[in-house]
């Protein structure tokens, strides 16, 4: 299996040249995010999260008092973040440094057989190729794609021992690590699985007694469901099992698909070209073992399947493609002619479709959220404020509570989330209407579509009736300056 001269394990096993290598990849990370540091509007999922964390912190219980279907392990984790601070900047280096973790996992699987410069520059392209695709920012991948490289750098690292019947410690970290990957995103499951399978197939080949492959086999379910089983015994103890077994399995399979996921699709596959080319000519010629490019080819199809098991195809729901993929072009990189080159190319293919200069984004975002925010502070009559179709943060920054579990915008102005949470979204929006909210927040024209026809009519008839127009802002979301209407001063309603 691994090379037995010293180029291919060193990095391994020297813990000095480990951390020059995973500060040269956090040093890149960094570098490549650090314009847009401090930018309170850079995505709407990770300061959702972060507001699910501050909230955390007051007492609220996530898919109770506050709805969303990920996993709690990723609200924990924005939790600890958010016990740091209220910016967002926390969690903006914290997924810079996951991302170098991410990287040099991917390192050492690859060079365990084609050599610590192969390793490298896998690792490298791992971090390059993920910020076209909203990674390296603090989406979900970006917390549980370390868990998953370092499970299958513990299979990967003991399928030789599995072959002759021995089952180490590595095989349960790596499953614990697939557990607790689980508790950040369900659609772990399908990696989690093969990566189980493939104990169980190793052993199996090196004539292991079928009372070893069962007991194999449960210990590895076990650890791997250990985490959610934890979880779920919380919310049940507490008697919220209903809500939160609606929020992990019911609401996934009710959720609609949206337009626009053809060209997605191809968004994406354009984004990740150079390394999709690499990783297959690898997969092809490069990967003489066949036990190890089974392994590798399976793990690929294993993430892909992951991919199209989640509607509509955002582009950073390809992130933990991008793991098995940078390990699969590694192999590529063992021979050094054209080695630079490519790794070099695959930077620039990543630099058209992401500029790491957004400086004057961020300082325009920062600008235009405080005039926002204060919009809000000044206009509000007590009853509090409702963000329709904009910025979370604005929760977070005027430190004003929500009206409803449904904070995340997609969840009231969307007809994809319409009823997909145990709330009737319709009934939902008129109970936070009736609550009278002080001031209400709003794009002039839909940014989500299909619209919740009777969600937005519903806002758009209470503001004309009991606001009044404080301002109009531009924010720079993408590449699109929407205008977010404010509207302020809201009547109370009347006493009878």
């Amino acid at each position: 299996m691994a090379q037995d001269s010293p180029s291919g394990p060193e990095i391994a096993g020297r813990s000095r040249t480990l951390w020059l290598v995973w500060l040269g990849f956090a040093a890149l990370a960094i570098a490549l995010a650090f314009t847009t540091f401090g930018n309170p509007i850079r995505n709407a999922d990770e300061t959702f999260y972060l507001l699910v964390g501050q909230r955390m912190h007051e007492g609220a219980l996530p898919y109770v008092d506050i709805w969303d279907r990920k996993p709690i392990g990723l609200f924990l984790a924005y939790y600890l973040i958010a016990g740091l601070g209220n910016s967002v900047l926390p969690y903006q280096v914290i997924a810079c440094l996951l991302a170098a973790t991410t990287g040099l996992l991917v390192c050492r699987i690859v060079a365990q057989w084609s050599g610590r410069a192969a390793g490298i520059c896998a690792g490298l392209c791992y971090i390059f190729i993920i910020g076209p695709l909203e990674g390296n920012s603090g989406q979900t991948p970006d917390f549980y794609n370390p868990l998953i490289a370092g499970a299958a750098l513990c299979v990967a690292s003991a399928l030789k021992a599995l072959l002759v019947g021995r089952v180490g410690w590595q095989i349960w970290l790596a499953m614990l690590l697939c557990g607790m990957a689980l508790t950040f995103k369900q659609t772990v499951v399908f990696e989690a699985c093969f990566f189980g399978l493939s104990v169980l197939y190793a052993l199996w080949r090196g004539g292991a007694s079928t009372g070893q492959l069962v007991r194999t086999a449960l210990g590895c379910a076990a650890l791997g469901l250990l985490p959610t089983l934890l979880i779920a015994g919380y919310y049940w103890q507490v008697g919220h099992f209903a809500e939160y077994w609606h929020a992990m399995v019911t609401s996934n399979l009710a959720k609609a698909r949206s337009t626009g996921e053809a060209r997605r699709s191809l968004g994406i596959f354009l984004r990740a070209l150079p390394l999709i080319l690499v990783a297959v000519w690898a997969l092809m010629h490069e990967i003489k073992e066949r036990g190890l490019r089974a392994f590798i080819a399976g793990w690929l199809i294993a993430a892909l399947i992951g991919f199209v098991s989640v509607p509509n195809f955002f582009s950073h729901y390809a992130l933990p493609v991008i793991v098995p993929l940078s390990v699969a072009a590694g192999f590529r990189f063992a021979h050094p002619p054209y080695r630079n080159v490519i790794v070099l190319g695959t930077a620039l293919w990543a630099m058209t479709w992401h500029s790491p200069d957004q400086r004057e984004w961020t300082r325009d975002s920062v600008r235009t959220t405080e005039v926002l925010a204060r919009m809000v502070r000044e206009h509000d009559g007590g009853g509090g404020l409702l963000v329709f179709d904009g910025p979370h943060e604005l929760y977070s920054i005027t430190r004003k509570p929500p009206l409803s579990p449904l904070v995340f915008t997609h969840h009231l102005n969307h007809q994809t989330e319409h009823n997909v949470s145990h709330l009737d979204t319709d009934r939902e929006i008129d109970r936070i209407l009736s609550k009278r909210p002080g001031v209400v927040v709003m794009v002039r024209y839909p940014l989500n579509r299909p619209v919740n026809r009777y969600a937005r009519l519903a806002v758009l008839g209470y503001v004309r009736s009991s606001c009044r127009l404080i301002g109009v802002v531009k924010l720079q979301v993408y590449r699109n300056r929407l205008p977010m209407v404010v509207f302020g001063d809201c009547k109370a309603a009347e006493k009878p």
